[in-house]
């Protein structure tokens, strides 16, 4: 996994799979992702992504509401056409699209 930032934004590069201990991985990162600004701002691209097991689902599902209540948002771009859906979680096609609309509608 890879974190870099376009302007406010973050951004984390999911690459493989995210099952057993590559969920407390995803844990972290997203945490330290939340973290990095009072009103957080985060793009989780998916577009590398393996399986994503239900445990991590429910991660960014956390992730997403945590974004919410401190007024920012969190977006997953370029999900798998096989995954589940994201229940409560934004989703976008491309990281592209994603990274526009939180630039759009930035607070």
């Amino acid at each position: 996994m890879r974190q870099w930032t376009c302007g406010t934004v973050v951004v984390l590069d999911l690459v493989g799979p995210f099952a057993g201990p590559d969920v407390l991985v995803l844990r972290r990162s997203l945490t330290t992702a939340l973290a990095l600004r009072s009103v957080p701002l985060v793009v989780l691209n998916a577009r590398r992504a393996g399986e994503i097991d239900p445990e991590a689902l429910l991660v960014i599902a956390a992730a997403g509401r945590y974004a919410r209540e401190a007024g920012g948002r969190l977006i997953v771009a370029a999900r798998p056409g096989a995954a589940r859906p994201l229940d409560d979680v934004e989703t976008r096609d491309t990281l592209e699209e994603a990274l526009a609309e939180l630039v759009r509608t930035k607070p």
